[in-house]
């Protein structure tokens, strides 16, 4: 990820994209715009992009200092940048800021659920929050509660609030952290219950990153006690939680249907219902991989020449290949590569075709057509459509298909670039299964290797703690 990868915005422009204006609005709190810079997730940040974002916080914060009552920032949480000793974009962004306002003034956090909490990062913080559900169905109504709670701290200062956070000895990936499902709904009904005792503001699961190797990873649950008086009773409840889950760590397990890929598309193959989607989830963009994969489209092509239900693939990321698609027009005939061929599941396929769509990727590039670009080629002598794009972005909605021109409804199966299917695809699709393939993004989380950990650490080590029972799909 370099700058060029970001979308950024300053003024009334960030404070649109934040959506949180009129709950501070509504309690009289006026806000300042500091920087926006959003990354879709596409791998580790280069240092001279996060040397630029980090410079445009601290330089809004200098500015405005004299006039701050207290910060609030949106973090992700798994912000990995390259050359930068401490690894962590988050950790440094809250330290520099710390240096420039000292101990005491207030700072908000919100944060992904997959983002890495620490014992270290929340004492630099005064309120912590993160989304309950995955998917994030609730990111907005986090933002809500986060800045109701933030403006009643700002409006009591005589009031100490100081999180309390305890780091747990298991790794899970998103895919088997679905909150709709065990243990993570029980785990989220533990901490709505937690909230309703007026000794706690609130109490959120940090589910944690695991796509690269840190000491930062495994999962966290953070509480904040109401006042400072209530810090221990908040420690105790944060124990509680800690046991709650490490109890229930074989019961984290895939959500929905999944299979390897041979076994998904001899299945799909065969059902008549319609329309399908497939995830590939080793090359899941919304988790940091960078959607170079052609696996599925070449399996697709060698494996099943007789293949006749109507299928989009959205998309494939190759810069390259977008740049020769760019100039051509709907209905043009073209022959290229696609593929980066920088490894095997990114190896390049000779493909002909027409070209039947162009747009971008999302309603964020509207006005940055050329940075979300993607082009629909038909291929030729196969029902199968490729969405070549050129920013590593997934399909995760359906308006999403407006803004490429692409009429989703003329296809039988769609395969995108997920893991677990987002709620808008879950609801349109008849069927929906997820590919467990190879890549950055790899789901079984029992394959990746580790060097920077904390140990013991489940899955990896067995931890001593009494379990309940296993579910399908869970660890072995």
């Amino acid at each position: 990820m370099d700058k060029e990868n970001f979308l950024f915005a300053e003024g009334d422009d960030m404070l649109s994209r934040m959506g949180i204006q009129p709950i501070f609005e509504s309690l009289g709190t006026q806000l300042i715009p500091g920087f926006y810079a959003n990354g879709h997730p596409g791998g580790l940040i280069e240092r001279a992009a996060f040397d630029y974002i980090l410079e445009r916080f601290l330089a809004g914060v200098k500015q405005n200092l004299s006039e701050l009552d207290g910060i609030y920032l949106y973090l992700h949480g798994a912000s990995k940048v390259m050359d930068l000793s401490e690894g962590s974009a988050e950790f440094v962004i809250l330290r520099e800021i710390r240096k420039l306002v000292g101990a005491y003034l207030p700072i908000a956090v919100v944060m992904d659920p997959h983002g890495n909490v620490t014992e270290e990062l929340v004492a630099m913080t005064n309120l912590v929050t993160c989304y309950r559900h995955s998917p994030h169905t609730d990111i907005q109504a986090t933002f809500d509660k986060t800045a109701t709670l933030f403006c009643g701290i700002l409006q009591d200062r005589t009031r100490v609030i100081q999180p309390v956070c305890r780091k747990l000895p298991i790794i899970v990936g998103g895919e088997r952290s679905v909150s709709s499902d065990e243990p993570v709904r029980s785990i989220n009904q533990k901490l709505d219950e937690l909230e309703q005792d007026q000794r706690i503001l609130c109490a959120s699961f940090h589910v944690g990153y695991v796509r690269h190797d840190s000491d930062r990873l495994g999962c966290g649950v953070t509480v904040v006690p109401s006042d400072q008086r209530y810090r221990d009773y908040a420690q105790e409840k944060v124990d509680e939680l800690a046991d709650f889950i490490l109890r229930r760590r074989y019961q984290f397990h895939y959500h929905g249907n999944y299979g390897e890929l041979d076994q998904v598309f001899a299945e799909v193959e065969n059902r008549t219902e319609k329309p399908i989607f497939i995830t590939d989830s080793g090359d899941n963009c919304g988790a940091g991989s960078d959607g170079y994969s052609t696996v599925i489209l070449r399996n697709l092509l060698e494996a099943y020449p007789d293949w006749r239900k109507p299928t989009l693939i959205g998309g494939i990321i190759d810069e390259k290949a977008t740049s020769e698609l760019e100039h051509l027009t709907l209905g043009d005939v073209v022959q290229f590569k696609l593929g980066k061929d920088l490894d095997e599941r990114s190896k390049a396929v000779s493909l002909e075709g027409t070209i039947v769509s162009r747009g971008v990727v999302s309603q964020d590039y509207q006005e940055t057509p050329e940075m979300g670009l993607l082009v629909g080629v038909k291929l030729k002598d196969y029902p199968i459509t490729v969405l070549v794009q050129r920013e590593s972005v997934s399909f995760t909605e359906l308006t999403q298909f407006k803004w490429a021109n692409v009429p989703v409804e003329d296809y039988e199966v769609i395969v995108v670039k997920q893991g677990y299917i987002s709620p808008d695809f879950d609801a349109y699709g008849a069927y929906c299964v997820m590919a467990l393939t190879d890549g950055p993004t790899q789901q079984t989380t029992e394959k990746l290797t580790f060097k920077q950990i904390q140990r013991p650490m489940f899955p990896y080590d067995e931890v001593d703690y009494e379990y309940l029972p296993k579910l399908n799909g869970g660890f072995e």
